[in-house]
């Protein structure tokens, strides 16, 4: 069976607190980790909270990348769901990590929506006639 998603759950503990609430700063570092990956960008969108905190997305052609920080904790949680089989996602979270100097990454990997499918191209041709 193949899966037609990829999840990677990326926690970053122990950041540069600075890091955490610059949403230009964080939206730069999301645009290249995506760059990195092999995504193609359609969009995106950053926010800050007050009093701290940014939330944002990346969106790709593949998908999404999106990020939370929590600057009184020192952490940031960041998700990259993709589909295609061309992305890079060790380069990308590794160049994250880097990015918000987190001393403690905890980095998990899943896969999603398992199909039968042989070839996906071909059954799609056959159920749009």
């Amino acid at each position: 069976m193949n899966a037609l998603l990829d999840l990677v759950l990326i926690d970053l503990y122990e950041c540069d607190r600075q890091r955490l609430v610059d949403a230009e700063l964080i939206r730069q570092g999301m645009l290249e980790a995506a760059e990195l990956m092999g995504a193609e960008v359609v969009g995106d969108s950053f926010h800050t909270f007050e009093p701290w905190g940014v939330s944002g997305t990346v969106t790709i052609a593949e998908s999404h990348l999106a990020v939370h920080t929590w600057p009184e904790y020192n952490f940031a949680a960041i998700t990259f769901e993709t589909c295609g089989r061309h992305m890079d996602h060790e380069k990308a979270w590794a160049h994250l990590i880097r990015f918000f100097r987190a001393k403690k990454p905890k980095i998990s990997h899943q896969k999603r929506g398992f199909m039968e499918v042989a070839n996906t191209e071909f059954a799609y041709k056959q159920e749009v006639g």
